[in-house]
């Protein structure tokens, strides 16, 4: 943080201290450069920065929050905190007391330095890559390199700030064919520049492969493989906001007595690690300034973790678990950091093979539907293909998926043993569950 940054956030947090009870006041700074290629043309290249302050305030018991993007506006953000404040919910803690955190690589400063000659020279050859030998898919395509600057003090001495880098890049693909449109795409992030585009190629080349011809789908209660991306998305994000501390608390959650008790089958762990080095998800302390720990959420099939920001760990009695996540202008919630889930022993092969009649989902569309707290999960599978005998017959359309994911993770086939890093925030290999219900569409 540089100084006249470090001067704002100090005379900001003296003004709101003089007539609050807490205050905290935090900073953010991003700097991002995307180059984006659409139809294989060059669309887009445009440096976007963004700054801002955000101001939370306890007043008379009561939290009110508020952000600026202008620095000559701190006592007017302060103020209107204060103002809304008023009307906020109670509050349940106190801000963290100063404490000193051990050092994290977030930051790779080569990644400031790439030329933005070169991030287009790269776009382009990944598209003449995956081209070749496929001139009725329209390819896009893109790298984003950014650097972030977090700080954050409060009126208890808490005082820290940290820089973060990211790369990214995706590769997607366009068939259309009469009025059957097909949407293929990979991505990948790091917090350091990586130029090898092998996985991105072989991702897109694998699903266009795939997806040559399109067959009818099974129906019924049958065996479901459930792809990495599936598996965050599908089977993952309902646990998560299953073991978020609001949900916890307004009883919506299934788990909220589960701790200690077996939820999946006992070759599900799902471990939660903050402190990885050069991962974009890295960190120190939460967005409260709450020290992080690395953790369990689930091992051996028993439930190890509920996930609490300081509003709820004080509401619940249980106190923060260094879990909260915030904007400038919004209120913390909960979120996880780098999570794992544990590999099986199976490997791809062996998991095709386990299928007799079954389908291999990539992505859904229209999840949420149905009591989502609850474990319900499902939608209409935007990628997914039939296996049959252990082999890739072709693509399925117009078909649902639902189930419940408790369910799903009990009625557990294997676990692969080749896992994919998605969207820089989870390791997960795939899994194949057994009974999922899919629908086809009647005619289909």
């Amino acid at each position: 943080m540089d100084a006249n940054d470090k001067n704002l956030l100090e005379m900001t947090l003296d003004y709101a201290a003089k007539t609050c009870e807490e205050a905290e006041i935090l900073l953010y700074q991003n700097i991002s450069t995307p180059v984006g290629f659409e139809a294989e043309k060059l669309k887009d290249i445009e440096t976007r920065e963004s700054w801002g302050i955000g101001v939370r305030v306890i007043k008379d018991g009561r939290i009110g929050i508020s952000s600026t993007n202008n620095p000559t506006n701190y006592q007017l953000v302060v103020d209107r905190a204060k103002d809304l404040a008023k009307f906020g919910p109670e509050a349940h803690f106190s801000f963290p007391a100063s404490q000193n955190f051990s050092a994290l690589n977030t930051l790779d400063p080569s990644v400031e330095t790439v030329p933005i000659k070169t991030m287009i020279e790269s776009g382009n050859r990944m598209i003449q890559q995956v081209k070749q030998g496929k001139k009725d898919v329209l390819f896009d395509a893109g790298l984003q390199k950014s650097t972030s600057q977090f700080g954050l003090m409060n009126s208890n001495g808490l005082s820290f700030s940290y820089n973060k880098s990211s790369f990214s890049s995706w590769l997607s693909g366009t068939l259309i064919r009469g009025t059957d449109m097909l949407f293929v795409s990979e991505r990948k992030r790091s917090v350091g520049p990586d130029w090898d585009f092998g996985q991105l190629i072989s991702g897109v080349e694998r699903q266009l492969n795939w997806s040559k011809k399109t067959v009818g789908s099974p129906s019924g209660n049958i065996p479901v493989l459930f792809m990495p991306r599936a598996v965050i998305s599908i089977l993952l994000s309902p646990f998560l906001s299953g073991i978020n501390g609001k949900s916890v608390l307004h009883g919506s959650s299934p788990l909220a007595e589960k701790i200690g008790t077996q939820i999946f089958d006992e070759r599900i762990s799902i471990y939660d690690d903050p402190w990885l080095d050069n991962k974009l998800t890295a960190r120190f302390a939460d967005d409260e300034g709450v020290a992080t720990v690395p953790r369990h959420l689930v091992k051996n099939g028993a439930l190890e973790t509920i996930l609490y920001d300081l509003q709820t760990g004080g509401q619940s009695g249980k106190g923060s678990t260094g879990n909260a996540s915030r904007g400038l202008g919004s209120m913390p919630s909960v979120s996880s950091s780098y999570l794992t889930i544990a590999e099986g022993n199976s490997s791809m092969e062996t998991l095709l093979n386990k299928i007799d009649d079954g389908i291999l989902v990539e992505q859904l569309i229209g999840m949420g539907q149905g009591n989502t707290l609850g474990g319900d999960a499902g939608g209409n599978i935007l990628l997914g293909y039939r296996v049959k005998n252990g082999a890739i017959e072709g693509r399925v359309k117009d078909t649902m998926l639902n189930c419940n994911i408790y369910d799903a993770l009990n009625n557990l086939n294997e676990i692969g043993s080749e896992s994919e890093e998605i969207g820089g925030s989870l390791l997960s290999p795939p899994i194949l569950c057994d009974n999922i219900s899919i629908s086809p569409r009647e005619g289909n």
